[in-house]
């Protein structure tokens, strides 16, 4: 039997991709991630339908133009990527415009740091 339980110190714990930064920068950071998942009313949420490659092109455009606006040195990587893109496995694993946002989102993110 357990007489007593100690809680564990959470001082000195970083955010993952956040080592050495100041807490400027990791505002910075979180505002600018939030902004690339911002929630666009007009977006295609689907409920169980597969999302149309059509659909799924427009929103892959148009997301890795916004990140091309904010990174602008990397806009040649993401040109590559995007014609290196495949959309059978985007479309296989993106059922909302908020997924494939979150797919090209995570494919990319090591050009992003």
């Amino acid at each position: 039997m357990v007489d007593s339980i100690k809680p564990t110190s959470a001082s000195g714990v970083q955010s993952a991709g956040t080592t050495g930064l100041s807490e400027e920068e990791k505002q910075k950071k979180a505002q600018e991630e939030g902004e690339l998942f911002e929630f666009n009313a007009n977006e295609t949420v689907t409920s169980g339908a597969q999302l149309d490659e059509d659909t799924a092109r427009t929103t892959v455009q148009s997301y890795i133009s916004s990140l091309k606006a904010q990174y602008p040195k990397l806009a040649a990587k993401l040109d590559s990527y995007y014609s290196h893109l495949d959309f059978e496995a985007l479309l296989a694993d993106a059922a909302s415009t908020s997924d494939v946002k979150a797919y090209i989102y995570n494919e990319t993110q090591s050009l992003l740091e």
